[in-house]
């Protein structure tokens, strides 16, 4: 067996366990219709590109990239970047609420004193 055939397998096997994990997660009401939708599309995509690479090749070609991989890399740095923007941005909006409500909490405790 071959590198591209382990590979394969183990995109397979990954997005498998994302696609139950991802579902799991949605029936403990932890994710919603939309986010699940999301995810779900996500990892299917995934499963059928580890199923059928050469899928790619017409994405793949006009971008003059030589190999899958190099594209798969590339787009992971874009995708983690992303991702990684998202989850910053969040936290600081989190962050201003939880200073607001310890602000709020803390002139609250002084005004009873």
């Amino acid at each position: 067996m071959t590198t591209t055939f382990w590979i394969q397998f183990l995109g397979v096997i990954f997005g498998s366990a994302m696609v139950y994990f991802t579902f799991v997660k949605y029936k403990r009401k932890e994710l919603s219709k939309l986010e699940m939708s999301i995810w779900m599309t996500g990892w299917i995509v995934l499963i059928v590109i580890a199923i059928l690479p050469f899928a790619l090749d017409p994405i793949i070609a006009p971008l003059n990239f030589y190999r899958r991989l190099d594209f798969f890399v590339v787009f992971g740095f874009f995708v983690l970047l992303g991702f990684s923007f998202y989850n910053y941005s969040t936290l600081r909006k989190i962050e201003r609420k939880v200073e607001k409500i310890v602000r709020r909490e803390a002139l609250e405790n002084i005004k009873e004193k």
